[in-house]
C-alpha cells in the first residue's frame, strides 16, 4: 500500500508538468517601450536677462541714531541684534552671536553705522545701563534710522 501511494503521488506530480513554456512565436506580450532623450539646456550667464541698476550685493549699509537724553544721561551701552525671540512676559532674548554692532552712548546719544543683509527683517536694539538696570529694548525695521526717548 505504502508503494502504491508513492507510485500514485510520483505520477499525479509528472502529469501536473511544469506549468509553462509554450511555443514563444504567439506570445502577445507588448514590447518595452522606445528609450526617449530629453536633452537639458544649462542655464549660462548670456541667458540670464539682469535689469539696468540692479545690484548682486547683498549687504545693505544701514545706520542708527539713538537719542535717551530725555530719558537718561547715565552711563550706557548700545548693542544691536539680527537673531533673538520674545518670551512669554513679552521681553527679548538676544542671541548674542548676532551682534551686528555696539557702541557706548555718550551723553544719552550714539550714531553707529552697520551693515546687514539684504534679507534681513526687523533688529533688536538693546540699551544696557551700568547700574544693573534692565535694559531698554526695541526692535526696529532695517529701514527705521531712529530711536529717541
Amino acid at each position: 500500500m505504502k508503494n502504491l501511494i508513492t507510485i500514485i503521488m510520483g505520477l499525479a506530480l509528472t502529469a501536473c508538468g511544469g506549468g509553462g513554456g509554450g511555443d514563444k512565436s504567439n506570445d502577445s506580450a507588448t514590447p518595452p517601450p522606445a528609450q526617449t532623450t530629453v536633452i537639458v539646456e544649462e542655464p549660462s550667464m548670456q541667458n540670464l536677462d539682469v535689469p539696468d541698476g540692479f545690484d548682486y550685493d547683498p549687504r545693505l549699509e544701514s545706520s542708527l541714531a539713538v537719542d535717551i537724553s530725555g530719558y537718561s544721561l547715565q552711563r550706557a551701552h548700545l548693542s544691536i541684534y539680527k537673531e533673538y525671540r520674545e518670551d512669554a512676559s513679552g521681553t527679548y532674548q538676544a542671541k548674542y552671536s548676532s551682534n551686528v554692532a555696539s557702541a557706548a552712548l555718550t551723553s544719552g546719544k550714539a550714531n553707529l553705522d552697520f551693515s546687514t543683509s539684504d534679507s534681513q527683517g526687523n533688529l533688536l536694539i538693546e540699551i544696557w545701563f551700568y547700574d544693573g538696570s534692565e535694559p531698554l529694548q526695541k526692535v526696529v525695521s532695517t529701514g527705521n534710522t531712529t530711536w529717541r526717548m
